[in-house]
């Protein structure tokens, strides 16, 4: 069966649905495919009725202003909750609050301002602190890239992180009250009360094009043919497409683009246990950092779940892509033991339900969000630019603003590709 529309969209995530209601808007026709059995991709929410709030195993925080978020949350009549709570990290087994994620180390921030080479991470902190008396800062530092970037620090830009950790924009954000599943149905009836057509379980397998038109072809042997498409799969999968001619250039771009890796993982306790830990008062613990292979814990302060969502990411969560749901479970247990000093034994006993995303793991995203490398250069450019004014390419790695890597970009990216489309037709 063929299917003839004016615009094709791969990929029911925040940038295929935004992507296609600006369309619709505009009047043209629209089919967004994806392979997915539900819409969303790295947006995954869990029903209320598991952990008693609007859980995310996959994106979770608003941040910076957002705007485009912001006001399509107000559209959708959804509630910004700012962060709160209290930041505390684990050094030398103490528990130590904090002011921020970034270390405001005084001569770090110096050599930031002075850099005028992009050099990774890691080869910044070796060249200018490698010394023994800098190994708490070196960890500090390796910590915020792997566990807030989701980073290879032998790979990501040091400009990039420093254009983030020394501009105006903090690491702090906050929360959606309904979740963003909640922000996602509404894009969803949106783009049906405009006649965007959603086909779920459709996994594209070739794109044919020409000068005139592309032919998609479905795994279930379905066929689409579109005057245009917009290609929003994840960086690392656009290779599993095959493309007729081949679009080696843009494969090229595309591995040029860091992705980073998480495991995310979150646990319904008996009570909150962890409230008194280590003879601290944490009963306002909003996020706690450590060492461990799951290094970020947190909680949903001021409310008072008896929940902890535990996060690896980076290097080590790519260690745990073929791992299995109760491996995964294992090394949580152990990360907190480790942490709060508590026997793991004691806490598994604790635990009434728990939920797990290897995004690693998964087939149709290979990771979680995109970062800047240091030896990027134009890839970014390279790979938005559109093939013959017909095929583009879109996503939170290709926001033109400063929210790459976040839900924003992703959003704000759909209505850029949407007006371009319109602009070209």
């Amino acid at each position: 069966m063929t299917q003839i529309v004016d615009i094709l969209i791969i990929g029911a995530g925040a940038t295929g649905l935004m992507t296609a209601r600006e369309l619709a808007k505009a009047g043209k026709k629209v089919i967004i495919v994806e392979a997915r059995d539900r819409i969303g991709g790295r947006i995954h929410p869990i029903p209320k009725d598991v952990f008693g709030y609007e859980a995310q195993l996959g994106a979770e925080f608003v941040h910076g202003e957002a705007k485009v978020t912001k006001a399509l949350m107000k559209e959708a009549g959804l509630t910004f909750i700012p962060e709160s709570g209290e930041i505390w990290t684990v050094r030398s087994g103490e528990l130590m609050k904090a002011q921020s994620f970034v270390p405001s180390n005084k001569l770090f921030r110096e050599r930031l301002q002075q850099l005028t080479e992009d050099i990774s991470v890691a080869a910044f902190l070796q060249k200018y602190f490698s010394g023994k008396e800098y190994d708490v800062l070196r960890n500090e530092i390796t910590k915020v890239v792997e566990g807030y970037d989701a980073a290879d620090s032998t790979l990501i830009s040091t400009l990039e992180l420093r254009n983030e950790w020394l501009g105006n924009n903090d690491l702090e954000g906050g929360v959606i009250k309904e979740g963003y599943g909640a922000l996602l149905n509404f894009l969803k009836s949106e783009c049906l009360k405009y006649g965007v057509e959603i086909h779920l379980n459709e996994k594209v397998e070739r794109v044919v094009y020409d000068t005139e038109n592309t032919k998609v072809t479905i795994s279930n042997g379905t066929e689409y043919v579109a005057r245009k498409i917009v290609v929003t799969v994840a960086i690392p999968t656009l290779s599993s497409i095959q493309f007729t001619p081949p679009i080696t250039q843009k494969i090229q771009a595309a591995s040029k683009i860091g992705f980073g890796s998480v495991v995310k993982g979150i646990l319904q306790f008996k009570e909150r246990w962890w409230i008194n830990g280590l003879g601290k008062d944490l009963s306002k613990l909003s996020f706690l950092l450590s060492n461990e292979k799951f290094c970020t814990v947190w909680t949903q302060y001021p409310e008072t779940y008896p929940t902890l969502t535990v996060w690896s990411a980076g290097p080590i969560a790519q260690t745990l892509a073929k791992a299995s749901e109760t491996e995964i479970f294992e090394e949580v247990l152990i990360s907190l033991s480790n942490i709060f000093k508590i026997d793991k034994e004691t806490i598994r006993q604790q635990v009434v339900v728990s939920r797990f995303a290897n995004w690693p793991a998964d087939p149709f995203t290979q990771g979680a969000y995109s970062y800047t490398r240091f030896d990027t250069g134009t890839a970014y450019e390279k790979l938005a630019e559109p093939i013959n004014d017909m095929i583009f390419f879109a996503g939170e790695a290709l926001y033109t603003g400063k929210d790459t890597a976040t839900v924003e970009g992703a959003l704000a990216n759909g209505k850029e590709t949407a007006e371009r489309i319109l602009r070209s037709t």
